[in-house]
């Protein structure tokens, strides 16, 4: 088991430096800091006080990482702070924006700073990310397949696919699609419902597929190739209920109707999606909110919460 004294040997620090890293009090130099937390991290040092007794070094506060600010964000956060705080826990958000950035905070929970953590957009590979997980509990709602992070994803597959057929059932063939970015996994699970569903109804047009790697300009992107295309589709369903609500603005904007020119289709069900009076998915995030906390709370406590059930749906307008 890898000691202060390895790690002073290892890295050429000092052991009271060292162990003002461990502790968190008492000043370090960042450049130090960071030599210390790899080292930590490399050779699986746990503070031998976090060992013993894991429940007395506990701060009770979760990190919440998000590489950039969107609206969804903030429904989100709302439902994870609102069930952390009835439990007793603090949640301190991380706008990480580079790779370097999401790694210092993970290093948090290799000095107990934080007890767990939240992804709720990543940058860095799963295979760095769940190295991590040693430290403490981490859970997301990223589809990922891994041991040791706690995955709360929803299929998009079937209710993607439900959707169309919906649409379709009430006279819209012309289908187009505005996704995010085919690193998504989510995404090829709309790509793969779409090629499915053309194969099964040939008479049906999905060609309208535009895909995104941000949401900042991307509703008003996609209305200008909508305006600009010979073959509008009549309905478009979007990855995100405020990509769907910059779409309907700009189609105002440029003198169409809405939903008589193009039935617009979102997905979160929103607040945005309320007020927008639009047709949303609900893709259970208060659930998954929910259910993030809750895999995180049982595995630091003895007791155990129960987790709730995810039925992703259709919304009609509001």
């Amino acid at each position: 088991m890898t000691t202060i004294y390895d790690l002073a040997k290892k890295t050429g620090i000092s052991k009271s430096t060292i162990s003002r890293v461990v502790s968190g009090n008492g000043y370090v130099s960042e450049v130090k800091r960071k030599i210390v937390l790899d080292a930590m991290h490399e050779t699986n040092y746990i503070p031998n006080q976090v060992a013993k007794n894991l429940r007395e070094k506990r701060t009770n506060t979760i990190g919440f990482l998000t590489k950039e600010y969107f609206p969804l964000v903030g429904d989100f956060l709302n439902s994870f702070t609102k069930i952390a705080a009835e439990h007793g826990y603090s949640v301190n958000v991380y706008f990480t924006q580079t790779a370097d950035n999401e790694l210092k905070t993970l290093r948090l929970l290799t000095t107990h700073a934080l007890d767990a953590v939240f992804i709720l957009t990543r940058i860095n590979s799963w295979d760095t990310i769940s190295s991590y997980a040693k430290f403490g509990p981490i859970s997301t709602w990223h589809r990922v397949n891994r041991p040791n992070i706690y995955s709360n994803f929803i299929d998009h597959y079937p209710i993607y696919y439900h959707v169309m057929n919906h649409l379709y059932e009430n006279g819209h063939k012309n289908i187009g699609h505005v996704l995010s970015s085919l690193r998504n996994a989510n995404t090829r699970a709309r790509t793969r419902a779409i090629d499915d569903f053309k194969a099964s109804h040939p008479d049906s047009n999905q060609d309208f597929q535009l895909f995104y790697h941000t949401q900042t300009g991307t509703g008003e992107d996609a209305a200008q190739k909508w305006l600009a295309a010979k073959n509008k589709p009549s309905t478009v369903i979007f990855y995100a209920d405020f990509v769907a609500a910059e779409f309907i603005s700009t189609l105002r904007k440029n003198g169409k109707k809405v939903p008589d020119d193009c039935l617009v289709v979102g997905s979160d069900n929103s607040e945005i999606a309320h007020m927008m009076n639009m047709p949303t998915i609900d893709l259970c995030f208060r659930n998954q909110a929910h259910n993030a906390f809750i895999y995180l709370y049982n595995e630091l406590n003895p007791d155990r919460l129960p987790y709730e059930t995810q039925n992703p749906h259709w919304v009609d307008a509001y």
